[in-house]
């Protein structure tokens, strides 16, 4: 019989499969209602609020899906101690909302948004930094790498390849 902490990486793959789908039955909603659920600048202003969370959970097309829930399962499986379902939940609602808000505060020309990603970059740094403080050479590799990733894309803008892919 496995003991807990064996358990809670399996309960937290479970639960990131689970999550994978329910993202994929909301990516198969009708578009109408895909604009009603991602974000977008004057709708929140104006007090739709679910939005700020929302439109993480929807994607721009099915490839856009599967690679944001892709990247769940990498950052899981990257964590050292990969937080409980519950943690894992908790994570991604306020990452999403801190996103969101910052999307409202310092991008007043981001007039909508889709996608789980700048979650994921949230969770793989919460994944990865504490094997980062004891200094895994595998989760810093891993965090320069996505922060070079996340750099490159801030200063000179989305790949070309990546925008045809998704």
């Amino acid at each position: 019989m496995p003991t807990a902490p064996a358990c809670a990486p399996r309960r937290t793959l479970l639960t990131v499969a689970v999550a994978g789908l329910l993202l994929g039955a909301l990516q198969a909603l009708p578009e109408a209602w895909l604009q009603v659920l991602r974000y977008e600048r004057g709708a929140v202003l104006q007090g739709e609020l679910w939005r700020l969370w929302t439109g993480h959970l929807v994607h721009l097309g099915w490839t856009h899906w599967a690679l944001n829930a892709l990247g769940l399962v990498v950052c899981v499986l990257l964590a050292d101690a990969p937080p409980a379902p519950r943690v894992l939940l908790r994570q991604v609602a306020v990452l999403a909302l801190g996103i969101s808000l910052l999307f409202v505060l310092l991008l007043p020309g981001l007039a909508h948004y889709v996608g789980l990603s700048g979650v994921l970059y949230g969770l793989f740094l919460l994944a990865l930094w504490p094997g980062v403080r004891l200094l895994d050479p595998v989760s810093v590799a891993a965090l320069c790498t996505i922060a070079a990733w996340l750099g490159a894309q801030l200063i000179r803008g989305p790949d070309r390849h990546e925008e045809a892919l998704v």
